[in-house]
């Protein structure tokens, strides 16, 4: 027998918009740490490689002249697969606070920062619209006035041209 009741319960509808709401955040706050710790770095700095691992082990050994203008070699852990060879130029980028460095990927954190501001954005809506939809505010009309006053600003700028 199949049931007319949904599989879902409806407290958990009710939570949804806020778990995402709060995921959006958590993701934001991830991309902004990620580049507040791209913009704590000293910057990039060409390297040359040296040397690579063999295939199980992506590694790679790169010289490259650090801030302070020692030229230090080091070996690197990688995901480019096959391009990273010998002789081949790279950028690094370099903490020296920290003591560490690492091959730079580009710019990791802007999609993240976006997507979370669109998970967040689309939970504030969606907690907005269940919190009206809750306390008994019908949509319908406020929907159907909009709709009214877009077509009169159509209107007009069809006979303003």
């Amino acid at each position: 027998m199949t049931s007319s009741r949904s599989w879902l319960p409806e407290a958990a509808l009710l939570w949804l918009p806020l778990l995402v709401l709060a995921g959006g955040l958590a993701v934001v706050w991830t991309g902004a740490s990620m580049a507040a710790d791209v913009n704590r770095s000293a910057g990039l700095f060409p390297g040359r490689v040296v040397a690579t691992g063999v295939r199980e082990h992506l590694t790679a050994d790169v010289e490259y002249t650090g801030p302070d203008g020692v030229t230090k070699t080091e070996t690197f852990e990688h995901q480019h697969g096959h391009g990273i060879v010998p002789g081949r130029q790279v950028q690094i980028r370099v903490w020296p606070d920290e003591q560490r460095a690492e091959f730079d990927e580009g710019d990791k954190h802007t999609p993240v920062i976006v997507v979370g501001s669109l998970l967040t954005l689309l939970g504030a809506a969606a907690t907005v619209l269940l919190f009206l939809w809750h306390h008994g505010v019908r949509l319908d009309m406020k929907v159907a006035k909009w709709r009214a006053r877009f077509d009169v600003c159509v209107w007009w700028l069809s006979r303003w041209r």
